[in-house]
């Protein structure tokens, strides 16, 4: 049975609007189920992403600057790592700790893209699942704050 249109225009004109409700919705929904740990593993992995493409891009010196903004200035500062320690291991958290100095040093001896690559999307996977483990056990930031 063949099923008729009678308004194809105006169909036509509101099927972007519909679209970008769909987009907004699905973003909405990405947005609360991203809890504090994913936002924080979302900053540290944008940096070791600028890393890689600033290594690429033959700035070697701009890529490592990165990769150290990336551990102190987020990982260190964010109280991931210590969240990791308590929630995840010390062993584990180490592991983690150790790739991005594995980056920065692959970096500094000029390594090939291909290593740096690897070692920047260990630490990505790593970061992005360690991180929804923080959210889906509950751990909260302000748990390491001083004079708690």
């Amino acid at each position: 049975m063949k099923t008729i249109n009678r308004h194809p225009a105006r169909c036509r004109r509101f099927q972007p609007g519909l679209l970008l409700i769909l987009l907004l919705a699905s973003f909405l929904v990405h947005a609360e189920n991203s809890g504090y740990w994913q936002q924080v593993a979302s900053r540290i992995n944008a940096s070791i992403s600028e890393a890689e493409a600033q290594y690429a891009a033959g700035d070697a010196r701009a890529a490592r600057a990165a990769v150290v903004n990336a551990y102190f200035s987020q990982f260190e500062d964010s109280k991931m790592e210590a969240a990791m320690r308590m929630e995840l291991g010390s062993k584990h958290t180490w592991q983690v700790e150790k790739s991005f100095g594995r980056l920065r040093k692959a970096i500094k001896k000029g390594a090939p893209k291909k290593e740096v690559t690897a070692i920047a999307e260990e630490i990505r996977t790593a970061i992005g699942s360690d991180a929804k483990k923080l959210d889906a056990a509950g751990i909260s930031a302000q748990v390491f704050e001083v004079n708690q």
